[in-house]
C-alpha cells in the first residue's frame, strides 16, 4: 500500500504546484480589452519624467500619466502605473505580459512595428541636437560636422537608430555613448552643465528645457519630423481600436489642451 501511496502524493504535489503557478502567472499574459475590463485594472508603464509620470512629495503628475488616466477613467477601471526609463526594456516587459500599454513618445518605426502595435500617432515632432552656445570649438552648425563626434543618449534610446541613419547619410561614423538610468531631460541638463557635449531631444521638450537652461542651443534638427505613439502587444487589436477612438475624441479637446499647456 505504501509503495502506491508515495507516487500518488507526488502526483498530487505536482498538480498543486501547477495550479499555483497558473494562479500566479495567469494574469501575466498579454491581454486585450475584454480581459482588462474584467480585471478592473489597466497596467501601464512610462518613464520617470514630467512628460511621463512623476511623484513629488504628495503630488502625482505627468503628461502621459494624465492622458492614460483619462483613458482608464473612460474604461471604468483602475490605473496601475509603473516607471522605467528604458523604452526597450519597457516594450520587452509589456510583451511578456507585465503591462498592457507602453505610454511613451515612441517613434513609429519599422523596427518597432515588427514587434508591437501602435496607436494612431498623437504627436509629430523633430529630434534636435542639444549643445551649448558659445563653445566655438565644439559647436555644430551642420549635421556632417558630427563626423567622429559622440552623442550621449539614455540607454536603449529609440533615437539611437536615428544616429545610425545619420552616420550612413554623411558616410562617416557618429559614435553613441549610452547613459544608464538617465532620461532625456537629465541628459539635456548634463549638456547644460558641461558634463556631456551633445544629446538628442524632441523639439517640444527641448523648447521647454531651454527655458530652464538658456545656455543651450537646439537649432540643429537631426532628422525629419516623426510620428510618436503608444505601443501595445500585437494581439491586443481591440485595445488598439479603443485607444484610437479615445485619442481621436480626446486629443484636441479642451481637457487635452489644459493638460498640454501644463507641461509645454
Amino acid at each position: 500500500m505504501e509503495k502506491y501511496l508515495k507516487p500518488a502524493l507526488i502526483a498530487v504535489a505536482i498538480v498543486a504546484l501547477l495550479t499555483l503557478a497558473y494562479t500566479v502567472f495567469k494574469d501575466r499574459s498579454t491581454r486585450d480589452i475584454d480581459k482588462i475590463i474584467d480585471s478592473g485594472r489597466l497596467r501601464v508603464i512610462t518613464d520617470n519624467s514630467t512628460l511621463g509620470f512623476k511623484v513629488d512629495k504628495d503630488s502625482v503628475y505627468g503628461f502621459q500619466y494624465e492622458l492614460v488616466k483619462a483613458f482608464a477613467s473612460k474604461l471604468g477601471v483602475e490605473l496601475e502605473i509603473s516607471e522605467n526609463d528604458d523604452v526597450e526594456a519597457s516594450v520587452t516587459e509589456m510583451l511578456k505580459g507585465e503591462y498592457d500599454i507602453v505610454a511613451a513618445f515612441i517613434p513609429v518605426t519599422t523596427e518597432y512595428q515588427e514587434k508591437v502595435l501602435f496607436t494612431n500617432p498623437h504627436q509629430v515632432d523633430r529630434q534636435m541636437l542639444v549643445q551649448r552656445k558659445g563653445d566655438s570649438t565644439l559647436f555644430i552648425s551642420k549635421q556632417y560636422e558630427l563626423a567622429g563626434d559622440t552623442i550621449f543618449l539614455p540607454k536603449n534610446s529609440p533615437y539611437k537608430m536615428l544616429v545610425t541613419n545619420l552616420s550612413n547619410q554623411i558616410a562617416d561614423t557618429i559614435y553613441v555613448s549610452e547613459l544608464k538610468n538617465t532620461i532625456a531631460e537629465v541628459a539635456v541638463k548634463m549638456v547644460a552643465e558641461g558634463i556631456i557635449t551633445y544629446t538628442i531631444c524632441p523639439e517640444r521638450c527641448a523648447k521647454k528645457m531651454i527655458q530652464l537652461y538658456p545656455n543651450l542651443d537646439i537649432s540643429l534638427p537631426i532628422g525629419f519630423q516623426q510620428s510618436t505613439a503608444w505601443a501595445i502587444p500585437k494581439n491586443s487589436t481591440n485595445l488598439q481600436s479603443r485607444l484610437n477612438e479615445f485619442l481621436f475624441e480626446f486629443v484636441g479637446s479642451s481637457e487635452y489642451w489644459e493638460i498640454y499647456r501644463k507641461y509645454y
